[in-house]
C-alpha cells in the first residue's frame, strides 16, 4: 500500500474520503474553493485587503491514549510535519503518548490602584462577605456559560506594597477559550464592587494570559529498538538523547533553541484549530525561569530499554466559539481530529510538541539537524527558481548531487538546462 506521505494532495485528500473522515463538501474546500472567503475574512479583522494561506497538512501515525489520529497542522515551515509523524511513528510502536490534562478554568484581575492597608482590609471583607452576591453578577453577565458547564469557580483578593489591590478571580470558560466571556465577567464584578465601595480606584479589569490552571501533560516510551539510526544502535541514540535534554536545562543559549523545536508542533497545531497562538505563547513561557528553562524532560530506563519523556506546560485552547467556529479549516482540522473537547485537544497540542521535540533531538545527536531538511530545502529553491509541479523531482535531484553548492542561481541554472534538453 502507498504510504501516506507518497501520495499526490488530491490522492490524499481522495484517501481521506474513502476513510469517511471527511465529505464532500470538505475536499472541496481542501480543493477547489477559497479557504477563506472574503466577506468571512472582513468581518474577522479591520481593513482586510486579502488572505495570507499558509500550508495545511497532516501528521500522521500519532496513537494518543490509544487513539489513532493524523495531526492537522498548519505551518510554512518545512519538514515540521515529517518530523513529528516519524516522531509519532516511533512513539506508536512502543504504546504510543498518555496524556492527562489539568483545566480549573481562567484567571481574571480586578485592580485597584493607590491603595493602603485599610483599603485592602475592606475591600477583603467585602469580597467575602459578598462571595454569593459576586457568584450572581457573574451568572448574570453571561448566563449561558453555566448550561456549557462553566461559570465563576473561585474569588479572592491580593495587595502589594506598591499600593496595588486585586480581586482574583477563576473562571471555568467550558470548551471556548475564554478571552471574551471571562473580560465580560470581570468587568461586570469591577462595575458591582465599585458600587458598592466607595473611594477606591479601579485601574482595571482583566484575564491574565498566565494559565497554570490549564496545564496538559504528555508521556511516551520508546524502546531503545525504535531509536536505532544508520550508524548508531537504540540505546546510544537514546543515551545521547537524555544528554542533549539536560544540556537544554542547563544552558539558556540551547534552551531557547529546544523550545522552538517543541513549538514547531505546538503553534502548527493552534493554529490549524483556530486557536490563539499568542495566548498559547504567552502562557507557555511565562511558565519558564532560570530553574525551569524546558517543558520537555528525557530520562533512560535501562531495565525497560527504554527511553522516557514527558512535556507538561500550560496550554489555555478551546474547541469551540470564536476563530474555531467562524474559519472553515480550523472547523475541517477539528473534524480531523474527532470532534475533540478543550481537555482532549490539550492533551493532542502537548503531544505533537513532544514529538516535535524527539525529532529534533534525535536528528541533533545522530545525523545532524540539515539532512533531514535539504529535500525540502532543494524543492523550496527548486520553487522560487520558477519550477512547475513537473519539474521539481529532476531539479531537487541535481540540486542533491552538489548540495555545498545550492542555491537561487544554481537552480535557476539547473531548471534553464532541464528545458533545453526537453526542447532536444
Amino acid at each position: 500500500m502507498t504510504k501516506f506521505y507518497e501520495l499526490s494532495t488530491v490522492e490524499r485528500i481522495d484517501q481521506l474520503r474513502s476513510e469517511g473522515a471527511i465529505d464532500e463538501d470538505d475536499a472541496r474546500l481542501c480543493c477547489d474553493e477559497p479557504a477563506l472567503p472574503t466577506p468571512i475574512a472582513a468581518n474577522m479583522v479591520e481593513n482586510q485587503i486579502g488572505n495570507f494561506p499558509v500550508p495545511l497538512g497532516l501528521a500522521d501515525h500519532f496513537v494518543i491514549d490509544d487513539e489513532a489520529l493524523r495531526v492537522p497542522m498548519a505551518v510554512e515551515e518545512p519538514s515540521v510535519i515529517a518530523a513529528a509523524g516519524n516522531a509519532a511513528q516511533r512513539i506508536a510502536l512502543s504504546g504510543g503518548f498518555r496524556t492527562s490534562v489539568r483545566r480549573d478554568g481562567v484567571p481574571a484581575q480586578i485592580v485597584f490602584s493607590a491603595c493602603n492597608r485599610a483599603d485592602f482590609n475592606r475591600l477583603s471583607n467585602f469580597v467575602s462577605e459578598r462571595q454569593d452576591d459576586i457568584r450572581q453578577v457573574a451568572h448574570d453577565s453571561h448566563p449561558s456559560l453555566e448550561t456549557h458547564g462553566g461559570g465563576l469557580r473561585k474569588s479572592g483578593v491580593s495587595w502589594n506594597e506598591e499600593g496595588f489591590a486585586q480581586i482574583d478571580l477563576l473562571i471555568d470558560p467550558g470548551d471556548a477559550m475564554g478571552a471574551n466571556v471571562v473580560n465580560t465577567i470581570s468587568e461586570a464584578v469591577a462595575e458591582y464592587c465599585v458600587a458598592q465601595l466607595e473611594g477606591l480606584d479601579l485601574l482595571m479589569a482583566i484575564l491574565s494570559n498566565e494559565a497554570g490552571s490549564q496545564r496538559a501533560r504528555s508521556e511516551a516510551r520508546i524502546n531503545f529498538d525504535n531509536l536505532l539510526a544508520r550508524d548508531m544502535d537504540g540505546q546510544t541514540v537514546a543515551r545521547r538523547i537524555a544528554a542533549a535534554a539536560r544540556f537544554a536545562e542547563v544552558s539558556s543559549q540551547r534552551a531557547a533553541t529546544h523550545n522552538k523545536g517543541i513549538m514547531n508542533g505546538i503553534n502548527a497545531v493552534v493554529l490549524a484549530t483556530g486557536n490563539d497562538t499568542r495566548n498559547m505563547n504567552a502562557a507557555a513561557y511565562a511558565d519558564l525561569s532560570a530553574e525551569r528553562r524546558t517543558w520537555t524532560t528525557w530520562s533512560i530506563d535501562e531495565e525497560r530499554r527504554q527511553l522516557i519523556g514527558s512535556i507538561d506546560l500550560p496550554l489555555p485552547l478551546g474547541s469551540v466559539g470564536g476563530a474555531m467556529s467562524t474559519l472553515p479549516m480550523a472547523k475541517l482540522s477539528l473534524k480531523l481530529l474527532h470532534h475533540p473537547d478543550a481537555a482532549r485537544l490539550m492533551g493532542i497540542v502537548a503531544s505533537a510538541g513532544l514529538a516535535s521535540n524527539l525529532s529534533a533531538m534525535r536528528a541533533l545527536v545522530t545525523k545532524g539537524i540539515q539532512a533531514g531538511h535539504m529535500n525540502l530545502q532543494f524543492k523550496s529553491l527548486a520553487m522560487s527558481a520558477g519550477a512547475e509541479p513537473d519539474e521539481l523531482d529532476p531539479v531537487v535531484a541535481k540540486l542533491r548531487t552538489d548540495p555545498a553548492r545550492a542555491n537561487l542561481s544554481i537552480a535557476q541554472r539547473c531548471l534553464r538546462q532541464l528545458r533545453e534538453n526537453a526542447k532536444q
